[in-house]
């Protein structure tokens, strides 16, 4: 875990998402074991969409009985649908992953939508937060990692440009409701997300090449290029057509490590 005040970032481009997937496996063992070193135990916040689903899927044949029974697995967001929903994050991480590892109930949080509205699912999901992570007063939760993806409009999690949550400063969770999206959510806020040991993007497809090129540019707008840990490490994992509009202007901005190439911006 990094002891600087400042964020590290980190950007990597793999040829392709099996290469990315395989970087994001080694060093999740690597991670977890760092975490369960410090503190004895592991804590996880997932996503869902399309770019982590193969990590998730070779994830499930990770053999580690000592490190599995150390994890914790939080959603990142939800959708305000039922749990067997085909638009449900943890269908989606469940049937790629939980339904293939021997993990007790305690150890996985979903978010509760079987209660009357969203804004009761965002208070039962912090009421659990603060349940497990135990935050003392105006302290936020910590995770150990959380994996994100990138929306092709620079959502992150649920949290949207326009989105009443996307500025909230001490609570651990929000609803989202916008005439636009199909489902309510509920997501965790940025200032929870921040508060993380690690950050790790994970985007694929030539789709999120433009996002992620302003991403990376920082254009403030976007709550993905809100997410700057306070003392922790920011990665992006990026497969090539993601990266495709990356423009380096140094030829020195970039070197190589392992399967990817390291860019400096």
């Amino acid at each position: 875990m990094p002891n600087s005040m400042t964020q590290q970032k980190k950007i990597l481009i793999f040829e392709n998402s099996y290469a990315l997937t395989n970087y994001l496996l080694r060093h999740w063992q690597e991670w977890t074991a760092e975490s369960v070193r410090d503190h004895n135990y592991f804590s996880v916040a997932f996503s869902g969409g399309r770019s982590p689903v193969e990590f998730y899927c070779r994830l499930s044949n990770l053999n580690d009985f000592e490190l599995w029974q150390k994890t914790h697995i939080f959603l990142a967001d939800e959708r305000f649908v039922p749990q067997d929903d085909e638009n449900s994050n943890f269908k989606l991480i469940k049937d790629n992953l939980l339904n293939y590892l021997f993990l007790e109930t305690r150890q996985i949080h979903p978010v509760n939508t079987n209660v009357p509205n969203v804004n009761v699912a965002a208070t039962e999901y912090a009421i659990e937060l603060g349940k497990f992570f135990m935050p003392r007063d105006g302290d936020l939760p910590k995770f150990d990692l959380i994996i994100l993806g990138v929306g092709e409009d620079g959502h992150t999690a649920s949290l949207f440009s326009n989105g009443d949550g996307l500025w909230e400063q001490t609570r651990y969770t929000v609803p989202v409701s916008l005439n636009y999206l199909k489902h309510e959510r509920v997501s965790l806020t940025l200032s929870v997300i921040n508060n993380a040991r690690r950050v790790v993007f994970v985007v694929s497809g030539r789709a999120k090449a433009r996002v992620i090129k302003d991403v990376l540019e920082g254009k403030a707008e976007l709550p993905s290029a809100l997410v700057k840990p306070h003392q922790g490490e920011l990665i992006f994992l990026l497969d090539r057509e993601a990266a495709s509009q990356i423009q380096l202007q140094d030829p020195n901005a970039f070197t190589y490590e392992e399967e990817a190439i390291v860019v400096k911006i």
